[in-house]
């Protein structure tokens, strides 16, 4: 490693104690990196450490075919290097370039805290959108735009109600039934990931699912929210058909917005870089936030199109 400061640690062998503590104390902690968070959304992690836990960063990582490779999990929009202050460029690049070469594909995306300036790796510039439920303001709706004022309005008229959710098990059954065709890519181990944290979440009521019921008291809306380091994360979320076309989705965030107006809290909305997805989180107020993802690849060159 370039950097005999930063060393690796081996699961089994991290303080969790102290990892736990310096992401709680870090002024960009995020939920996602909490070892709870991580023991359940992934089979594996190890991590990067400078010092006695000063700065520290997971790496998630498998391997195929005997390829090693560090990727990002999915429900886990950030990770990076963390600590008790915000971290200079050149320490995010010291991380980088201190993951092992035995890893010989990386794709990883940082949290808000992180500027990576090496020309090691190819860096992307993603968006986020948060909305501030503690700015002072008693009525959020002032910021909606009129196609967002409009479709809450239009929910209403349809009779569709609010409530909190309890059954774990038909949320995701709800949530993988809608998203098959528009995210194929999340697999049974993905919702079973998932399910592990929301049942630690609730548990622990770091969490809350709210569901959209229309008149005959059918669910065609539902999202689960995830709370940790003042924010509620807009962590997993899906409309049927009959959701979409009543805009219940619309009414649900409202009800959420104004359920928690006033609290320090950052409502985060997970994204996103598809500009409808983007317009949607905007019309409710929410404003643009930066943060990067890196890549490289290590590969041999005939297998350069190898896929995780």
């Amino acid at each position: 490693m370039n950097n005999p400061e930063i060393y690796l640690v081996k699961n089994k062998d991290i303080d969790f104690q102290k990892w736990d503590q310096c992401i709680d104390r870090s002024p960009f902690g995020i939920v996602y990196a909490f070892s709870w968070y991580l023991d359940r959304i992934c089979p594996h992690w190890d991590a990067l450490i400078w010092g006695d836990y000063l700065y520290v960063m997971p790496l998630v990582n498998n391997s195929k075919l005997g390829i090693h490779y560090v990727y990002q999990p999915f429900f886990t929009q950030q990770l990076g290097v963390f600590s008790n202050f915000p971290p200079e460029p050149e320490i995010i690049n010291q991380f980088l370039h201190a993951i092992p070469k035995q890893f010989r594909l990386t794709d990883m995306n940082l949290n808000l805290g992180n500027t990576p300036t090496t020309n090691h790796f190819s860096i992307k510039q993603n968006i986020t959108y948060h909305l501030l439920l503690h700015s002072g303001t008693t009525d959020f709706s002032i910021y909606y735009n009129a196609n967002t004022r409009r479709n809450i309005q239009k929910a209403i008229q349809n009779k569709v109600s609010i409530t909190p959710v309890y059954d774990i098990k038909m949320f995701l059954e709800f949530t993988r039934n809608n998203l098959k065709n528009k995210s194929p890519e999340l697999k049974s181990k993905h919702y079973l990931a998932l399910q592990k944290v929301i049942s630690h979440a609730l548990y622990y009521q770091l969490g809350e699912i709210y569901g959209a019921w229309d008149s005959g008291n059918n669910l065609v809306a539902a999202v689960f929210f995830l709370h940790s380091n003042q924010k509620s994360i807009y962590l997993a979320a899906s409309s049927s058909e009959k959701g979409i076309e009543q805009s219940a989705m619309f009414l649900l965030i409202d009800t959420f917005i104004h359920n928690n107006t006033g609290k320090n809290l950052i409502l985060d909305f997970e994204g996103s870089n598809l500009s409808g997805v983007a317009r949607f989180y905007a019309g409710f107020g929410a404003m643009p936030q930066i943060y990067f993802s890196v890549h490289q690849n290590r590969l041999p060159k005939i297998l350069r199109f190898f896929k995780k």
